[in-house]
């Protein structure tokens, strides 16, 4: 998840013609104008049956190597091995928010155990994992699970994606947000908090989980926050976390919005955490959505295994924005310069998405 795409990759897409007759209906691939689609985007063979992770696979437009970015390569306009009975991402519960779950499963809990030190499950160690969404299934499921103005969004970014036009956070150095956080590495049990932290080549994550019994940030002290703000409480060996404020951003199955609230479970089975996240965003998803959670403890952390603190710019340098001129002084791109972006966007991949359509 947090591996960045190089800038190479979209130099190795080199994107061959598909044929197209006139008697067949439009793919993903031989559209002239995806938009002109929508009653094709819910079915798998607008995508030729595949998944989400096999059309980003297309950007490198190779047969799939063993090891590293080509692990999952695949040559553009291929045939994929979506199953529809792969995953179903609908929620199995009845709750239409986030919060109503949360106090079901707290009344369920007695209130929740109040562990000792000596009590609580092992959680140390480091950790691979994090949410799963949709398995194996078409890129079409995904899409069917989001509201109009958010499939739209989720297909053209497929599209540039097949076509090696890749965004990413990290790459213009902003965070990578909830989702990202969400992958934690390793995670420090104490009786009234839980700590999740992470690290990747240009950020480093960490998300405080408040299980001492206090409540969330009064209403007027509440604003939207990159990882969100997490409260939880036990239930024998099984935490259960409501996190809301959650700054709007990308990631996950799609780009989300600031109403997005979520319930996690967590529960340790022999050297994995398994456990579930509910996602609630009726901006966003036609109903809530169900995922798997899933983390596989390391049998050792290898040296290079260990987290580290990381910034952006110890990877990829300072903001593109800022320079050194002809004259030797720092300088800074405006709008209408070249390789300007604007820091205060709050969907830059959509402005991304948008321009490179056109090109």
């Amino acid at each position: 998840m947090r591996r960045l795409l190089t800038a190479l990759l979209a130099g190795l897409a080199i994107i061959p013609a598909v044929a197209q007759t006139q008697t067949e209906k439009p793919t993903i691939f031989t559209t002239t104008d995806f938009r002109q689609d929508r009653a094709l985007w819910t079915d798998p063979a607008y995508y030729r049956n595949n998944t989400p992770g096999q059309l980003r696979g297309m950007a490198i437009n190779v047969e799939g190597r063993r090891t590293g970015q080509e692990l999952s390569a695949r040559p553009y306009g291929s045939q994929g091995t979506g199953r529809a009975d792969a995953a179903n991402l609908k929620s199995p519960y009845p709750y239409t928010n986030a919060w109503d779950h949360y106090q079901a499963l707290l009344e369920e809990a007695n209130g929740g155990t109040k562990h000792t030190p000596a009590t609580l499950p092992d959680w140390s160690g480091h950790w691979g994992g994090g949410a799963q969404f949709g398995g194996g299934a078409p890129a079409s499921a995904i899409a069917a699970m989001l509201t109009p103005k958010y499939r739209e969004t989720y297909v053209q970014e497929l599209k540039a994606a097949t076509e090696g036009r890749i965004w990413s956070a990290n790459s213009i150095c902003l965070p990578g947000g909830y989702f990202d956080a969400v992958s934690a590495e390793e995670f420090v049990v104490t009786p009234g908090r839980v700590y999740a932290m992470g690290s990747g080549n240009g950020s480093f994550t960490a998300r405080w989980i408040y299980t001492d019994g206090t409540p969330h940030s009064p209403k007027d002290k509440e604003f939207p926050k990159w990882h969100g703000e997490s409260i939880g409480f036990w239930k024998g060996d099984e935490l259960i976390v409501h996190t809301n404020q959650i700054h709007g951003w990308k990631g996950g199955l799609s780009e989300f919005s600031d109403q997005l609230e979520t319930v996690e479970r967590y529960r340790l089975v022999g050297d994995r955490l398994e456990g579930e996240s509910t996602l609630y965003d009726p901006e966003v998803y036609v109903s809530p959505i169900n995922a798997r959670l899933r983390f596989q403890r390391d049998k050792e952390t290898a040296y290079e295994d260990r987290m580290q603190f990381n910034t952006c710019t110890d990877t990829n340098g300072p903001s593109p924005n800022i320079y050194m001129d002809a004259k030797g002084l720092l300088n800074e791109r405006v709008a209408g310069d070249p390789l300007y972006w604007e820091p205060g966007d709050v969907r830059p991949w959509a402005t991304y998405l948008n321009e490179s359509d056109k090109k």
